[in-house]
């Protein structure tokens, strides 16, 4: 399987592993951007990404998460299809009106699982790698 790699991208300064991917949504595909997160269980976007997509975002299976201060937000979980450079996949991503971090996060659930993902700070590079299924 090819090698998919992005550069870091510039938030507040810092060189981050933000990355574009493409989700599909009522009318099509959208690129959203988003932060690449080895220590996140869910993919948690804002919820105006949501209804950029045409989805009314508390339809979701509602689930409350534990984020970085130990405090709880409700998700809404939607299984959709993403674009991770040329790959399409089906993975479950939360929508909340509580994220609060600034840029949406691509979690494990669903990409870790299919994706060998690796970070080269020193370079300033994110690779996806597709696992066999």
């Amino acid at each position: 399987m090819p090698l998919i790699e992005f550069k870091y991208s510039y938030f507040r300064d810092k060189k981050i592993p933000l990355i574009p991917l493409e989700v599909k949504g009522k009318d099509g595909w959208s690129e959203i951007w988003a932060f690449v997160d080895s220590g996140a269980s869910f993919s948690v976007f804002d919820k105006d990404e949501a209804l950029n997509l045409g989805l009314a975002f508390k339809n979701g299976h509602e689930l409350m998460v534990v984020v970085g201060d130990g405090s709880y937000i409700p998700i809404y979980i939607h299984r959709l299809q993403l674009k991770i450079g040329e790959e399409i996949i089906e993975a479950e991503i939360g929508f909340s009106e509580r994220l609060g971090v600034g840029f949406n996060l691509l979690g494990r659930k669903g990409i870790f699982e299919k994706f060998k993902v690796c970070f080269s700070d020193q370079k300033g590079v994110v690779s996806f790698e597709r696992e066999a299924d």
